[in-house]
């Protein structure tokens, strides 16, 4: 047998277990939220006439499709139910196909398989966590019995796994905030889909592992010190991104439409991220790459950031051209959100300071500039940092050290690592000397 299907085996026996026996205690611990959760089965009781012909209709209609088209048909099925949002009806409709096709043939393992995998992405975008953990449970159930009965339909098993190790990933973070065990799952998810791509049971590129390398790069900096990061040779994921992102951008040239998804949110945000964390991380080379290959992805805070990042660390000007990007800065204002303009002025604030350290009468300035932006800016608390850097330039430690601190509590209840190492970075460097 093959060795990663082996593992992915043995791994359901072993979290069936783990996750049936934290499922009991959760719902133990959880009693007095039981009462209230939401109830999909009930979903239907407010409905008037006109609509409940219709759901049954539409079920009707489901059923239908799924008989001619087997599993195939189940994704169509839910992105129908769910473009306008209603996710609660994912799961009614989920819990009405499971009981249909309970067949053990190998069609109506699949048909659930699916149908489970979306009604789980569904918990997901609905923050339950109980029933998330219930049709995990299931989910895991019947790949394992899947695979017990159909071992060597490897296609299946191995999108059956990749599957598995992406919401165990979840569970890990979500339930656990264990990040070594997050960061495991994914990249056996990484492996398994890298096996089928080799293997040309993907359709690559419009099949990728974009989202997987950006995952377990997200992971990867929150367990940066640890012995797991130590051993893993994160290079090579950054490097097979950007030529998945070649291969995609060059594949688009005849069909133009597989970029949508990648040009819309969330997936549009998570790879900005990745690149300006790639980037800080010190693989310039690579992010140039990407925004030459895939200039219209990056957006304008992230484009931004990197161009401050750019000044302060390499033009001989920097004085003359951080001040001169003021004014493109406020132009772009007028289409970030909130929160981009506060990552975007973090960075920018930051970089004057560092520059500007031995000018008092500027800092001043920016001060007050800082403190009428927070004023307009909700919950904008990444701008204490350079308030309180500037209150230590001016002697002020022991204040500058009290709204440190509690900056600093205030990244550490967000799970903004990044945040809390350069407020404990400042802390050393600029208040404890």
């Amino acid at each position: 047998m093959d060795l990663l299907l082996e593992g992915y085996n043995q791994d359901l026996k072993r979290l069936e277990e783990e996750i049936d026996k934290y499922y009991q205690e959760y719902l133990t611990l959880n009693q007095v939220f039981i009462s209230d959760k939401k109830d999909y089965e009930q979903i239907l009781l407010n409905y008037g006439t006109e609509e409940l012909k219709f759901t049954l209709g539409f079920l009707t209609s489901i059923y239908k499709n799924i008989q001619q088209k087997k599993y195939a048909v189940i994704d169509s099925i839910f992105d129908t139910i769910e473009h306008s949002g209603e996710f609660e009806l994912s799961i009614f409709y989920g819990n009405r196909i499971l009981e249909k096709f309970k067949g053990q043939d190998a069609d109506e393992y699949l048909i659930r398989l699916y149908t489970l995998k979306r009604m789980l992405n569904a918990l997901l975008i609905l923050d339950d966590r109980l029933e998330f953990l219930k049709y995990l449970i299931e989910f895991i159930k019947t790949s394992k019995e899947f695979f017990s009965s159909y071992s060597k339909l490897l296609k299946e098993n191995y999108r059956n796994a990749m599957d598995f190790y992406q919401f165990i990933y979840v569970y890990y973070l979500k339930f656990h905030s264990d990040d070594e065990q997050a960061l495991g799952s994914l990249i056996k998810s990484y492996n398994i889909k890298k096996l089928m791509i080799e293997n040309q049971l993907l359709p690559y590129p419009k099949e990728n592992n974009i989202l997987q390398i950006i995952n377990i790069v997200g992971s990867y900096l929150q367990i940066e010190d640890s012995f797991v990061a130590l051993v893993m040779d994160i290079d090579d994921y950054i490097k097979e991104f950007v030529k998945q992102i070649k291969d995609l951008k060059e594949f688009s040239k005849k069909s133009p439409s597989i970029l949508e998804l990648y040009m819309q949110q969330p997936f549009k945000k998570y790879i900005n991220q990745f690149l300006t964390n790639i980037y800080i991380m010190g693989f310039e080379e690579e992010y140039h790459q990407v925004s030459q290959i895939f200039p219209e992805i990056i957006t304008i805070d992230h484009k931004l950031i990197v161009e401050i990042n750019e000044i302060l660390m390499k033009d001989p000007f920097k004085e003359k051209k951080l001040l001169s990007l003021k004014e493109e800065i406020e132009r772009a204002f007028n289409n970030l959100s909130s929160e981009k303009k506060e990552s975007v002025l973090y960075v920018y604030y930051n970089a004057l300071i560092s520059v500007f350290y031995e000018n008092p009468e500027f800092l001043e300035k920016i001060k007050k500039e800082i403190e009428e932006y927070k004023s307009k800016l909700r919950n904008a608390y990444s701008l204490d940092v350079p308030l309180f850097r500037i209150l230590g330039v001016q002697g002020e430690k022991e204040k500058a050290k009290q709204l440190a601190n509690q900056v600093r509590e205030q990244a550490v209840i967000a799970g903004k690592k990044f945040l809390v190492n350069a407020i404990d970075d400042y802390i050393k460097t600029e208040l404890d000397v």
